[in-house]
């Protein structure tokens, strides 16, 4: 066989090439593109950024609560610190 046949991207025909071109329309029949390589893995701190800002905030929160002395901001603070370790549990997958 002389050629593979291929899709032409104007006529839409599958025909062999014939010196670059459809032999039925006449287009240049490109050559299909390469795939693009992969994207990189996602880093650690990309990962990981969003929990541990939220674990920041959550500490600033029990330590001003604790100085100003609002324990309904103390009380919150914790739920909200108990609520950010157990999304951490599940999401890791550690039993």
């Amino acid at each position: 066989m002389a050629g593979t046949p291929t899709r032409c991207g104007f006529c839409g025909r599958k025909t062999i090439t014939r010196a670059g071109h459809c032999p039925a329309c006449g287009h240049a029949k490109t050559p299909p593109r390469a795939a693009p390589p992969p994207p990189p893995p996602p880093g650690i701190w990309r990962e990981f950024g969003s929990r541990i800002a939220a674990l920041a905030v959550t500490i600033i929160l029990i330590i001003t609560a604790i100085l100003i002395g609002a324990q309904i901001l103390l009380f919150l603070s914790i739920l909200v610190l108990c609520a950010l370790v157990v999304l951490f549990v599940v999401a890791s997958g550690v039993p």
